[in-house]
């Protein structure tokens, strides 16, 4: 009989080690059966797997919770609401579990308020929340209480920073009568409190925006659809095709993406109004991967000075969301519903077109006070010529840039009308201004502009009913007129070919002076070899390098300045003397180019036509030749 038992214990003995032994090399340690040692200071509560974690249960001040995790439906609230849980809410926990650290720890018994500055530990403890995370086999993971927070404050070892913290007792076997003091990076008592309502999801929708195909907006201004028809690629279909502003969609989507309740209600709570009334909107967003319609329906304030609406969502028919109107003081709270773009004007693009400059073969301006302009070019690669009677002349490269910057990149102010039959109320029936731009693809956009009886300018697309309203100062920045089109080159020489610089200062001597450009050398005509040997030749050379290459500030209007007056009693005078080659490139003699300057105003023997010239050119024109200070 002893040998029977004692066979019977050694077998029963050698079950329970052999047991032990493979726990431990599975689970790396025996706590299963003996419980967590105390854990010291610095260390964490728990180690665990977050991704392993299925359920949690929670508990406290008479309400219970419990939430679980899919694959299918993410976090889901199972009581006390069924609804979707906040995802962050849940990682926030998660930080918690796997994050806090011990800052001091004290068996409950001996607690004492000289020391801690509580009753006792019960007290530490008063208003517990118990918590509770599992696998999907029901383990537990990590069991605690959690009570209020401590008067102590941990530190960041890399940092410095200081942490609060909290009183957390484990219910493991061996540390359940402990309270320790840990850290709170996460704020868990706040997102643990009104009766775990923070735990619900108060974002309406939850989606990536690559998943949405279509946007669909209605209001009491009619129905607006949004289509994805590439990843990325947004346009609006719906009431008329046009192309929306890329920034704006992206704003519409991200705040949709962000839009959060300040309360969430359930439905048998709320008595919401009726969704016949013409404040009612909508937003439904259909997904690519479902086709299905999830609709966001936001019912009208109660009054007009409600800072909040109800909304109800389709995929969670149990919850209403008190939605802000206007951005709270909460920082948790990103957007409000007033600054979400929900109008097609909001969203299409408010660019005045859609030209690429590249592609312009010729653009023609008619200014209805003026003859038009013709700039053109025969391809893609040649630069844009001004037509002036029957010859290419280069154009004022800063009027071209000008008006292509302005045409390409300038917003409209206000959308004025999509249904535009009737153009006199915006100027449009005679157009003081019209811009056709022609494109290599044979393709044309001109553009109408129109002053209305108020004042303000409107424009229109031709071919179309679309009126909107611009900023007077973006057509003001256009040039219109030929000579504001003139390149500000006045002539271009061939250092070379220059022979002498005449120049004439107000009441003094003229002066001449002869070039040689191959020994560089600069001579007084008429004067002795002194005058020479006087003159400071490095100014000299830099009074021919002004001349070789002037430009003008601005063109004058034609018949502004008769340019004979100018000539007839200049303050300055220039003259040019330069060979005279034929194209055979042969000497035929030499040719004078004179510039002549009275103020600020100019006129030149190469054309007709007068200008202005600045304060530096004209301390250039006329610097002391003679002095070296």
């Amino acid at each position: 009989m002893r040998s029977y038992l004692a066979t019977l214990f050694l077998l029963i003995t050698s079950l329970i080690a052999v047991g032990m032994a493979s726990m431990y090399f599975r689970e790396g340690d025996l706590s299963r059966i003996f419980g967590q040692p105390t854990t010291p200071i610095g260390e964490p509560l728990y180690r665990f797997n977050p991704e392993e974690v299925t359920d949690i249960y929670l508990a406290g001040n008479g309400v219970g919770a419990h939430c679980r995790h899919t694959e299918a439906d993410g976090w889901q609230m199972i009581a006390p609401w069924k609804d979707r849980m906040d995802s962050r809410a849940a990682q926030r926990l998660m930080a918690f579990m796997l994050g806090t650290r011990v800052e001091g720890g004290i068996p409950t018994d001996k607690f004492e308020s000289s020391a801690i500055g509580v009753e006792d530990g019960k007290s530490a403890l008063r208003g517990k929340i118990e918590l509770r995370v599992s696998n999907k086999a029901d383990d537990p993971l990590a069991k605690f209480w959690i009570g209020h927070r401590t008067p102590w404050f941990g530190t960041d070892s890399e940092s410095g920073e200081t942490i609060p913290t909290v009183f957390v007792t484990p219910r493991d076997r061996s540390r359940k009568d402990y309270v320790y003091a840990c850290t709170d990076r996460e704020n868990i008592l706040e997102l643990l409190g009104d009766g775990f309502r923070r735990l619900r999801d108060h974002h309406p929708f939850l989606f990536h925006p690559y998943v949405i195909g279509q946007v669909r907006i209605k209001s009491d201004q009619g129905e607006l659809l949004l289509t994805q028809k590439a990843k990325g690629e947004w346009h609006i279909t719906k009431p008329l095709d046009l192309n929306p502003d890329s920034e704006k969609i992206l704003s519409l989507l991200q705040g949709l993406y962000d839009l959060e309740a300040v309360r969430v209600h359930n439905r048998d709570e709320i008595t919401l109004p009726s969704e016949n009334s013409q404040a009612h909107r909508q937003v439904g967003l259909r997904f690519l991967t479902t086709g299905e319609e999830v609709v966001l329906d936001i019912y009208p304030p109660e009054t007009e000075v409600s800072q909040t609406v109800m909304a109800t969502v389709s995929d969670r028919p149990n919850t209403v969301f008190e939605l802000p109107l206007v951005k709270p003081a909460n920082p948790d709270i990103k957007v409000a519903l007033n600054e979400l773009p929900l109008s097609v004007n909001a969203l299409r693009d408010p660019t005045l077109t859609s030209i690429t400059p590249a592609g312009i073969r010729s653009i023609l301006i008619s200014p209805a006070s003026g003859e038009d302009l013709l700039i053109t070019r025969p391809t893609p690669t040649d630069r844009f010529g001004l037509r002036v009677d029957d010859r290419l002349e280069e154009p004022n490269e800063q009027a071209l840039f000008t008006l292509l910057k302005t045409v390409s990149e300038a917003k409209v102010s206000e959308f004025v009308s999509d249904t535009a039959t009737d153009l006199s109320p915006y100027g449009l029936n005679q157009p003081f201004l019209v811009l056709r731009f022609s494109g290599f693809d044979n393709s044309v956009i001109e553009l109408r502009f129109g002053e209305a009886p108020d004042g303000q300018i409107h424009a229109m697309r031709a071919g179309t009913t679309t009126v909107v309203k611009i900023d007077s100062s973006l057509l003001q920045v256009i040039p219109t007129q030929i000579w504001e089109w003139r390149s500000p080159e006045l002539w271009r020489i061939s250092q070379p070919d220059v022979l002498g610089i005449g120049r004439r200062i107000g009441g003094q001597p003229p002066l001449q002076l002869l070039y040689d450009f191959a020994s560089e050398r600069w001579t007084v005509d008429g004067g002795d070899p002194a005058r020479s040997a006087d003159l400071n030749t490095g100014r000299a050379g830099q009074l021919l390098k002004h001349l070789l290459d002037p430009k003008v500030t601005n063109w004058l209007p034609p018949g502004q300045v008769d340019p004979t007056t100018i000539f007839a009693s200049p303050d300055v005078f220039l003259e040019l003397l330069v060979k005279d080659i034929d194209d055979q490139g042969k000497l035929q003699g030499v040719k004078r180019i004179q510039l002549a300057i009275k103020g600020r105003v100019g006129a030149t023997s190469a054309r007709p036509d007068t200008f202005l010239i600045n304060g530096p050119f004209l301390d250039q024109l006329t610097v002391d030749l003679f002095s070296f200070d």
